[in-house]
């Protein structure tokens, strides 16, 4: 994801984008980003590095639960 992309998909210039444009561009339900990525977080914007630390937490948690599985 690059700035341009950022400008185009309707969110702000300062670094943030909003949970529906994140949706757009996933693909993703909004309800689905609110509650799995974002543990419930009500916020409509975040930051790129929330939204980094937040996937990234949820990349952790989900590979632990398959590892665990084996």
């Amino acid at each position: 994801m690059t700035a341009q992309d950022l400008d185009t998909s309707g969110s702000e210039k300062n670094g943030k984008i909003s949970l529906e444009a994140l949706a757009k561009m996933t693909g993703f339900p909004i309800e689905i980003i609110k509650e799995e990525i974002f543990n419930g977080q009500d916020d409509q914007d975040v930051s790129l590095d929330d939204l980094r630390s937040a996937m990234l937490t949820y990349i952790d948690t989900t590979m632990l639960l398959v590892g665990d599985d084996k």
